[in-house]
């Protein structure tokens, strides 16, 4: 049987370390406007939930058609929820900017961290999810490896000369519980939200996934809201606005990553959940430092690598189920690092965008444009 934690688990590991890398090639290459790439991967990931409904009812469009029309565009209650979830992702996303002025890139990426532990205390909160004492402890120790991951990697370069205001630590703070919130009601929804029922009588009707459900809610929100974006910087441009402006191929491998990363995240999240989630980018966060230290000559240091003990240990200590067997039989949260199954029915989260923007600061000497 076809695993599907694990598979979901290992292609975010390698989306998001691959998105890391194209990232940083295509900035390297071109000036771009981000605003245009993000409606671009919205669109994209709206066009893939719509050609997997199409696949799964076996080709026939107007069924499919039919299913979205009722158990999509009929949902008013679920896209009352996307649009709640969308504007906690554009206060996100706005939010960063702003914190960025604030604060050095390095003491974000130390602080933001705090999202590890936020998510999952709104996880218990929202979803009425438990964690063992032990799985606790291994996101704490996820979180400090992060942390020293990113001290190391920042003290080897000197570029990052800002200073940090308390003002910048608050606004980063609220960041970390905001990604908590959105996270914990993002799967919330994914795993709890019925839509209209459907005609069971018709003999082609299609149930489809809620994974696929919600993410064709969210995108098509998300594209009116990256629509407003790019027009806003055309109004706004200095010059004149060409939207495919510094395009090349590493551009629209950005574009593609992108559209991908978001079902993969939904994949987890649907499969997993979003503690799983978080272990994930944790460890492409490491694969993406060593692939750089190779690819670009960035210099790491011995604390890196003692970060990357901990992440390294922090998986294995919340997927060993011999280190938390004496949990309540109720505990759950173990999700793909421990084989479980939750045995729930079934987000562009700006996380991927908070990595994309510290890159951004990091390479701020470059003055190249913003991705996402």
């Amino acid at each position: 049987m076809v695993d599907l934690k694990a598979i979901s688990f290992v292609l975010l590991v390698l989306q998001n370390t691959l998105g890391t890398i194209v990232i940083k090639y295509s900035r390297a290459s071109s000036k771009y406007h981000g605003t245009t790439t993000v409606l671009l991967y919205e669109m994209l990931k709206l066009i893939l939930c719509c050609g997997v409904v199409v696949a799964s009812s076996g080709g026939n469009v107007s069924a499919a058609v039919r299913a979205i029309r009722v158990q999509v565009l009929g949902d008013t209650r679920g896209y009352l929820k996307m649009v709640l979830l969308a504007a906690l992702y554009s206060f996100q996303n706005n939010v960063q900017l702003l914190a960025l002025d604030h604060v050095s890139a390095s003491t974000y990426a130390i602080v933001y961290q705090l999202k590890i532990v936020t998510t999952a205390l709104f996880m218990v909160i929202l979803l009425k999810r438990s964690f063992h004492v032990v799985q606790w402890l291994a996101m704490v120790v996820l979180m400090l490896g992060v942390v020293v991951c990113s001290v190391g990697n920042a003290s080897s370069s000197s570029t990052d000369k800002q200073q940090s205001s308390a003002v910048g630590v608050l606004m980063v703070v609220g960041l970390a519980v905001n990604s908590g919130v959105a996270a914990a009601y993002f799967e919330s929804v994914l795993k709890t939200h019925k839509p209209p029922a459907i005609d069971h009588v018709k003999k082609d009707h299609v149930a489809i996934d809620p994974m696929w459900r919600t993410n064709l809610q969210l995108a098509s929100v998300s594209v009116v809201v990256a629509a407003v974006g790019v027009v806003h910087t055309a109004l706004s441009s200095s010059s004149t606005f060409v939207f495919f402006e510094g395009y090349n191929g590493y551009t629209w491998g950005v574009i593609g990553l992108q559209a991908c990363g978001g079902l993969i995240v939904s994949a987890v999240v649907r499969y997993s959940d979003n503690v799983v989630k978080n272990f994930g980018t944790a460890f492409s966060l490491v694969l993406g430092c060593l692939l750089s230290n190779y690819l670009f000559d960035d210099r790491l240091t011995p604390l890196f690598f003692l970060g990357v003990l901990l992440v390294v240990l922090s998986v294995y200590v919340y997927g060993d189920t011999r280190l938390h067997r004496s949990a309540n039989k109720k505990v759950d949260g173990g999700g793909a690092l421990s084989g479980r199954n939750d045995g729930a029915v079934s987000m562009t989260p700006p996380d991927e965008e908070t990595e994309s923007l510290l890159n951004q600061r990091a390479q701020a000497t470059t003055t190249h444009a913003r991705s996402w």
